[in-house]
């Protein structure tokens, strides 16, 4: 899961994040947004002169105001990153004098954002101003303009709502698309009707943080396919390090062409092209230890203008941080090296060999893989459509299997989703792909005394982007979100959203 430092970003935007502890609810928001240039209200982003800028990317704020002057305005906030959002900002009260065009806009604590509205120039010039004992001391310069290249739904609006301001879930049977999936209804498998909506609700309330698609599908059948925010199934989302797990697919096939394959064996072993690498720190490392993440490798070598070659050959030149197989270390040098050892297999990059053996025979093809001078990620920024995520759920359930085609060995899907090491008291590892037992213990409430937890294993991302399988339900669970915030957890909420809400519906 690649990470944004938001501790870091909370403390540089302090008179920003104001204290308001609930997400915004869609019930105040039009349901048409435009423009009115001689009001306040409307959709503004910071300008570019006063974004907040980290050291890898730029922060913007975004305001939604709404409401006639005359009455009570509300508004609401976010950060975006690169015009998608990233982060909620919490206001929670806003003033405008109609007469001097100042707005004051203060969160419970008594932080401050005070600009003036600009009408000519359709502007808001202002300042962030932190509660100091009982004065206000100024922080930032803060600018908005209008944010007419922003979508107001994408941004704030889960559903829209009813003409009364009202959010009623309507369950719909999936639609029946060319690509191969069959759908049905889910109260073909859940007769429980008012835990499924009850369950909408609290997603559409956000109380598992900020869901943007929730795919659901059982005995084979695509049987619930919910989009929110404006997303749709034709658009792709960056899965992150979802991505990790795909690489080992792939590498399952690759491998499958060694003969006499031993994850035991060294790398060196297996690859006697790096042997002038070898040192008494990592020539114990085996193939295993990549597939586990007990290399002993730390974050951070260089990938930029290397071919994937290049990449292993950097990586291998790396200090160790622990003795291969002395403990679990996530990082993204080990799936790197699964796409490196795949070049050198194939000649091909890990794009173009996932493309020809995974992807073409399951269908999948609107999919962006970002990569560094032609040499894809094979730690994240794969961006995937939500169905397609359901696809790569499916073949791993079914033991490398599609349409009969078996695509991934079966006994490498085996080895991939057994817990190989224990990642923590909550999780354990296989190849890529995260395990989560009865064994494993819950960091959330303690689950009632009734529940019955499934063993599952799961492809997960940063923000919140999810693959889950549960294999004595032949059930498969996918999500895509932006819950990037760590410090308020709601990215890891889907896992109790799954134990406990969604599996119960089909036992």
């Amino acid at each position: 899961m690649k990470k944004v430092n938001f501790a870091i970003l909370s403390i540089i935007i302090s008179g920003l994040l104001f204290g308001c502890n609930k997400n915004p609810t869609a019930n105040q928001y039009k349901t048409q947004y435009k423009v009115n240039y001689v009001t306040i209200d409307g959709l503004w982003k910071c300008t570019s002169e006063t974004n907040l800028k980290l050291k890898d990317l730029t922060i913007e704020p975004v305001i939604y105001i709404s409401g006639e002057i005359a009455n009570k305005l509300s508004v609401e906030g976010c950060f975006t990153w690169d015009g998608q959002f990233r982060d909620y900002w919490y206001l929670e009260k806003i003033v405008y004098n109609d007469k001097t065009n100042e707005i004051k806009i203060q969160d419970k604590e008594g932080n401050m954002y005070i600009g003036v509205f600009d009408k000519k120039k359709q502007r808001i010039n202002g300042m962030v101003y932190s509660q100091d004992e009982d004065k206000l001391v100024p922080e930032d310069k803060l600018d908005f303009i209008r944010a007419s290249d922003l979508n107001l739904e994408r941004l704030f609006i889960p559903r829209k709502p009813h003409e009364d301001g009202s959010i009623q879930y309507s369950y719909q049977i999936p639609d029946h698309k060319n690509d191969e999936l069959q759908t049905s209804s889910i109260f073909n498998y859940c007769n429980d009707t008012s835990a499924l909506y009850n369950l909408m609700n609290e997603i559409i309330r956000q109380e598992f943080g900020r869901l943007e698609s929730f795919l659901i599908m059982k005995d084979q059948k695509l049987i619930l396919e919910e989009y929110f925010f404006n997303y749709s199934s034709s658009d792709m989302h960056n899965i992150f390090s979802c991505t990790k797990s795909i690489v080992s697919l792939a590498a399952g096939v690759a491998f499958k062409k060694l003969e006499n394959l031993n994850t035991e064996r060294s790398i060196f072993d297996i690859f006697p092209e790096f042997d002038s690498l070898k040192n008494n720190a990592n020539q114990d490392i085996t193939l295993k230890h990549i597939l586990t993440m007990t290399a002993g490798f730390d974050e951070g070598n260089e990938y930029k203008n290397l071919k994937p070659n290049e990449v292993v050959a950097n990586i291998l030149k790396s200090p160790l941080i622990s003795k291969p197989g002395e403990k679990f270390s996530y990082n993204s040098e080990c799936p790197y090296l699964l796409g490196g050892f795949i070049y050198e297999m194939s000649g091909k990059n890990i794009e173009e060999f996932t493309k020809e053996n995974i992807f073409n025979p399951l269908g999948i093809k609107n999919y962006n893989w970002k990569s560094l001078n032609n040499n894809p990620d094979c730690a994240s920024n794969l961006y995937m459509q939500s169905r397609d995520m359901i696809k790569i759920g499916s073949l791993t359930l079914n033991n490398g299997k599609w349409k009969e085609q078996q695509i991934v060995p079966a006994e490498w899907i085996s080895e991939s989703i057994q817990p190989q090491i224990a990642e923590s008291d909550f999780f354990d590892y296989g190849y890529q792909w995260w395990c989560r037992s009865k064994s494993n213990k819950p960091w959330w409430k303690e689950p009632s005394e009734n529940s019955k937890e499934h063993d599952m294993f799961l492809a997960l991302g940063y923000g919140g982007q999810y693959i889950f399988i549960v294999k004595d339900l032949n059930l498969i669970i996918s999500m895509t979100s932006s819950d990037y915030n760590e410090g308020n957890g709601m990215a890891f909420k889907k896992i109790p959203l799954v134990i406990e809400k969604i599996v119960p519906l089909f036992e």
